[in-house]
């Protein structure tokens, strides 16, 4: 016996739909996972790479904390960056899946 499956239109009307293989939910499912998991990733990078140089650069120049602060300060807005990103990332994503689930 095969589910009948049901969505609404733009105007509300009621419709059947076909059903969603579970191959395509899995891969989905999968694809926002590795997004997610490397959330920590895109987050710290910038933030550790602004660290390194900074203190670097105030080794190698003797300066005291003028690079650490400039390149700390680069590396929360490469954090930031990043996070706005992948939020309008997956805003957008959801959105298609919705307008396609839709038809």
């Amino acid at each position: 016996m095969s589910r009948k499956y049901y969505s609404f239109d733009k105007n509300l009307n009621l419709k059947q739909v076909p059903a969603i293989k579970k191959k395509e939910i899995s891969k989905k499912l999968n694809f926002r996972l590795a997004n997610y998991l490397n959330l920590g990733y895109y987050l710290i990078v910038p933030l550790l790479l602004g660290v390194f140089l900074g203190l670097s650069l105030d080794r190698l120049l003797k300066k005291k904390n003028f690079f650490f602060i400039i390149f700390f300060s680069l590396g929360i807005i490469g954090t930031f960056y990043n996070l706005i990103k992948i939020y309008f990332n997956a805003r957008d994503s959801d959105k298609n899946a919705r307008n396609q689930h839709q038809g």
